[in-house]
């Protein structure tokens, strides 16, 4: 039977983190999914624990192409992926258990929505901040965001698989995919939505190889030519210009700084705990 949700993971290295994505997606309440892992050449024991999860439960279905690259493993993982609906998840992030009952509901509901993300839990072990991260929940509000900030977080984005078909799959570059994907889906005319509920937690460690593969200097400047490109390609008004120009300083700010720049001037909604 063919399954409503593909959750989509890939994984390399992923031995320090079983007990973040693995119990979290196994225990969802919507439970018509099936979960597509990408090992994606991993050098440690991760095989063996993914093939332990596999065992146990017939939803998981395991591939291990060798080392392609997180952008090329995600693109592999979705062109395997039998639902309609594709939900990606980091294999070092959790869901909570109702995060793909919300998102599915958002889908159902509404055939005109093509990417739907949530508010989540964002645990910087790298800046000691712990906060809820609430991104604008409706459409009108959401585009001008694609240009200042990150509304929508890949480990805990669900989109329907058409959005990738129509897109081409996520282009080919090794930062960012999610957010060209979600401009290729923007000017295809799909709307977004955010669930306004904490439904995941996103961790941002030194020791995960994304972080260790790319300088945070680097990640703004990325980001800046990316939310540059939304602006122009979207039609934005000018004067946004400011935000992606402002983040080629910005990474160089003490992390209080940011925090009130990101809440004051960036218009972010967050919650400390």
């Amino acid at each position: 039977m063919t399954p409503k949700v593909s959750v989509v993971t890939t994984v390399y290295n992923g031995e320090p983190y079983p007990d973040r994505a693995i119990p979290s997606i196994l225990a969802q309440t919507f439970t018509d999914f099936e979960w597509i892992i990408v090992d994606d050449g991993s050098e440690d024991r991760t095989g063996d624990l993914l093939r332990d999860v596999a065992a146990r439960d017939p939803r998981v279905r395991v591939f291990s192409p060798g080392r392609l690259g997180i952008t090329a493993a995600a693109n592999y993982g979705v062109s395997q992926a039998r639902g309609e609906y594709i939900a990606r998840q980091d294999f070092d992030d959790r869901s909570y258990p109702d995060r793909l009952r919300l998102q599915v509901a958002v889908l159902d509901a509404n055939p005109k929505v093509g990417v739907v993300g949530g508010h989540y839990l964002l645990i910087d072990t790298n800046r000691n901040e712990r906060y809820v991260r609430m991104p604008p929940t409706e459409h009108a509000e959401i585009m001008p965001a694609l240009a200042k900030s990150i509304p929508l977080a890949n480990t805990i984005a669900m989109f329907r698989k058409q959005v990738w078909t129509d897109a081409g799959g996520y282009p080919p570059v090794a930062d960012l995919e999610d957010q060209l994907l979600w401009l290729s889906a923007a000017k295809q005319g799909w709307r977004f939505a955010n669930v306004p509920e904490v439904v995941g937690e996103h961790f941002v460690h030194s020791t995960s190889y994304f972080h260790r593969s790319f300088k945070y200097i680097d990640r703004q400047r990325n980001l800046a030519r990316v939310q540059a490109k939304v602006i122009r390609e979207l039609g934005l008004p000018v004067w946004m210009y400011l935000f992606p120009l402002g983040r080629f300083t910005y990474a160089y700010f003490p992390t209080g700084l940011k925090r009130v720049l990101r809440r004051t001037l960036g218009g972010s909604k967050e919650k400390d705990l």
